[in-house]
């Protein structure tokens, strides 16, 4: 069958024909692919700045942001019948008994880093015509879910943090982990900033928005369908927004460059919290005052954490949020995602720079 895979020794990308998988235990499920997100990551990978094939493999197949349609699937797989969409999740845990996360069934707080990513690192990924894995790492998505599925795992970004925010909200007891009516500001309007703002709006938040693109761009647009406030950094710089803004209880940072994340988190305020969910590069560390960022986050008693992967309440909080978010928003919804290519044109995808918001490599 065809695959889209990166071969790390030569760099090169591009259509391998990869074994066909198969029901390897009775609780393997095998799926047809229909359609695999793209991300930085894929773009990363695909640059050759990591990516790591799996033992014995000499190529990486891409791709961990999917959604299939099951086609069969062995006799201790559970609920799982053919026609079931689903999603697969994307790590899984390392063997060392001392790893209390993986062994609680946590592998997205991994404590030695001897996971596997598939798609990413040491197992391969989805872009490919048919995958199969075991049932417990899967996530039914309703049907109606269809055209909007793919955006599960990237939605989890989201999820896990607000699941981590409102466990940080309980050191405040008037709000008992509530989300309504915080104040929010999102940093970065690519497809995650994008998804995180939907799920603060979702959960009640007050919302505004800063990113590149201009006032008028369709970014502005959907939030202004959610409720939200869309503001170009190329008119107002992210200390002024917050200054507008007044208070600023959250900021979820999805922009990926260090620069303007710590801008936002020097003007943070009194019992905030700030989440980072992006991995900047190692050029263009930003000049900051690192003691006065310390007496900040000090004296105004705020939270900053950072959050990567997913356990299985973010993707189940993720399905269903994107349910909420079809019915709330439609639109704004089937409007993250822009591009759609074939996979035979995916290579053209991840290696030139992305255009509109969500590219999809529609497969099945």
């Amino acid at each position: 069958m065809k695959a889209l895979a990166v071969r790390p020794s030569q760099r090169t990308i591009g259509l391998i024909d990869h074994p066909e998988p198969g029901l390897a235990t009775p609780s393997t499920v095998l799926m047809k692919v229909l359609r695999v997100g793209v991300c930085g990551t894929d773009r990363e990978i695909c640059a050759f700045d990591y990516g790591t094939p799996p033992a014995g493999s000499d190529y990486l197949v891409l791709g961990h942001e999917s959604l299939a349609e099951v086609v069969s699937a062995g006799p201790q797989a559970g609920a799982f019948a053919p026609g079931q969409l689903v999603v697969t999740m994307v790590r899984r845990p390392c063997d060392d008994p001392a790893c209390d996360g993986c062994r609680a069934g946590r592998q997205d707080f991994c404590r030695t880093g001897g996971y596997t990513e598939r798609g990413i690192k040491g197992a391969h990924g989805f872009m490919a015509e048919r995958i199969a894995d075991e049932a417990r790492w899967l996530v039914p998505v309703p049907a109606a879910l269809r055209d909007v599925g793919v955006l599960v795992e990237p939605l989890t970004i989201a999820e896990k943090a607000l699941l981590e925010v409102r466990r940080m909200l309980d050191r405040m007891p008037w709000r008992s982990g509530d989300l309504a009516g915080l104040r929010a500001l999102v940093l970065g309007g690519g497809p995650v900033g994008l998804l995180g703002a939907l799920a603060l709006r979702a959960a009640g938040c007050d919302v505004s928005l800063v990113s590149k693109q201009p006032a008028d761009d369709v970014r502005a647009n959907m939030l202004a369908t959610i409720g939200g406030t869309y503001v170009s950094s190329a008119t107002d710089s992210i200390t002024t927004v917050m200054g507008r803004l007044g208070r600023v209880d959250l900021v979820y940072e999805a922009v990926g460059a260090a620069a303007p994340a710590f801008e936002a988190l020097a003007a943070l305020g009194p019992n905030a919290m700030f989440v980072f969910t992006g991995v900047p590069g190692r050029r263009g560390a930003p000049d900051v005052d690192g003691g006065a960022i310390m007496r900040s986050v000090v004296l105004n008693n705020q939270v900053v954490l950072g959050t990567v992967n997913a356990g299985r309440d973010a993707y189940e909080a993720a399905v269903a949020d994107l349910g909420r978010f079809v019915e709330r928003w439609p639109e704004v919804a089937r409007g993250l995602v822009t591009n759609r290519v074939a996979l035979a044109d995916a290579p053209g995808a991840l290696t030139t720079p992305p255009a509109g918001i969500k590219t999809v490599v529609e497969i099945g």
